[in-house]
């Protein structure tokens, strides 16, 4: 056999194994064989490996020691950037390639649109949507895609309906892009119409299709019917069995208010993970179900699983809405003390609102005062709702007073103070907070707004600017 037939053969062995072993214990065998960096292919190969595995610099350092880089190498690391979620590395190392010579096709054009998508940098993808019409003689359906994906996470969904009504051959993936556009841009009965479309064309539905379909579901808090729908078709279609279409399901099913259905799916699921828990905690939660909530809390510990924040939040929220104050506060603890998270303020301002549901406001005001970081007005807000709701009246006060302090230019928490000295029938001080507020208002304005109006055929803001002034000061 030859020597370059060898060659060949070993570098095949490596490429196939790239797949079932870690490119860093491949790497030092193809340097020592000569494979790297002279074998663009395998240079390809081992970049795909390092990105997938998020290790993006490796890969990085790979191709800048590659002398030769050909159109599919530069490719290979622009794509490997857009899908390690870096999409500014993507742009620059496009601009690198353009540098050397080399003009971006139509993969550079898709994965610099997904880049341009994750950025929602609607400047830079109109700019590539131009080049690609300029210089790309055939569009390819994945450029198409991508651009129907930016449009639409750029909020232009005229144009995201453009390019995708263009689209001769439409694949699964085009219908997905069309119906997360939609659903990225507040129109979810227009997404399930494009899906209701995408069915009468027989496309065949896949996950990702279905996950979004059940996206515009959950938004559109449709009706039963048609939530019980799109369970029976991923039921008939075998979609159940995916632990992301059962997760989606139970969320959907728990904001609608069917915490059975809920139930029942989660039941059902071979495959369990902690999103899967964290959907149901939150479907028992938001509903007043504390202790079932806690119950499945408790089953999903003992089944080895590792709470995060996000499930913490969920438990201690399922607390507050059923007053659980003494289970909330050692959630509270347990989370801090044995599984040494750091509280978000989501998860303070969740142990304020346990404590005031509760009346319990002093203890809610020295839980504020004790945070080892500043409380935001939000939490400030509902210590205040809180007193005025329960007539505390020398407590509500007091917290004004820090609220003002955070926020001096904030109007509605002069509102909020006038009102409660008001349920209080102190007059006097709401005429004051009235007065403050005023001083505020004036010394905070920077500038008048101005509209333009028509008088006698002819546009005119300084008229409406001068009556708005007199209103003003009316």
């Amino acid at each position: 056999m030859s020597a370059s037939a060898t060659t060949l053969r070993d570098a095949a062995a490596i490429l196939g194994a790239l797949s079932a072993a870690s490119a860093a214990q491949l790497h030092a065998p193809a340097l020592k064989l000569g494979f790297l960096p002279s074998c663009l292919h395998l240079c390809s190969s081992f970049l795909k490996s390092y990105a997938a595995s998020g290790r993006l610099a490796f890969a990085r350092q790979l191709f800048d020691e590659t002398p030769r880089r050909d159109i599919p190498l530069w490719n290979t690391l622009v794509s490997a950037c857009a899908r390690s979620r870096q999409p500014h590395h993507a742009l620059l190392a496009v601009s690198a390639m353009v540098g050397e010579g080399s003009r971006p096709n139509n993969l550079s054009v898709t994965s610099l649109l997904s880049a341009c998508a994750q950025l929602r940098s609607l400047v830079h993808g109109r700019e590539l949507h131009g080049y690609a019409v300029r210089n790309i003689p055939v569009l390819d359906l994945r450029v198409l895609n991508a651009l129907v994906s930016m449009y639409g996470r750029c909020g232009r969904f005229a144009e995201a309906s453009t390019v995708f009504a263009g689209m001769e051959n439409k694949s699964v993936v085009s219908w997905t892009c069309m119906i997360n556009a939609c659903c990225e841009n507040g129109r979810p009965a227009e997404a399930l119409g494009v899906f209701n479309e995408m069915r009468l064309a027989v496309v065949k539905i896949d996950e990702v299709t279905l996950l979004a379909v059940i996206s515009a579901c959950t938004k559109l808090d449709c009706t039963s019917e048609l939530g019980e729908w799109v369970e029976v078709y991923a039921s008939e279609n075998g979609f159940l069995e995916n632990t992301r279409v059962a997760n989606s399901l139970i969320h959907m099913h728990g904001k609608m208010g069917r915490v059975k259905k809920s139930c029942q799916i989660f039941d059902s699921m071979s495959v369990r993970t902690v999103v899967s828990w964290t959907a149901m905690i939150q479907a028992l939660a938001v509903h007043g179900h504390g202790v079932a909530a806690l119950v499945r809390f408790s089953q999903m510990l003992r089944q080895g699983f590792w709470p995060d924040e996000v499930i913490f939040l969920s438990v201690i929220n399922a607390c507050c809405h059923s007053r659980l104050v003494s289970e909330g506060r050692q959630l509270f603890k347990s989370m801090v003390e044995d599984y040494h998270i750091t509280p978000w303020m989501e998860h303070y301002g969740s142990m304020v609102d346990l404590l005031c549901r509760s009346g319990m406001l002093d203890e809610a005001f020295e839980f504020v005062l004790a945070m080892p970081v500043k409380p935001d007005p939000v939490i400030w807000r509902v210590l205040t709702g809180a007193c005025r709701d329960h007539g505390n009246m020398n407590l509500a006060r007091k917290v004004m007073d820090h609220v003002i302090d955070m926020e001096p230019d904030h109007e509605g928490n002069y509102v909020l103070a006038s009102n409660l000295y008001a349920a209080n029938e102190n007059w006097g001080r709401v005429v004051d907070v009235r007065v403050e507020m005023g001083v505020r208002k004036e010394t905070s304005r920077c500038s008048t707004a101005l509209s333009y109006i028509e008088v006698n055929g002819e546009e005119n803001a300084e008229f409406f600017s001068t009556l708005a002034s007199t209103v003003v000061q009316v």
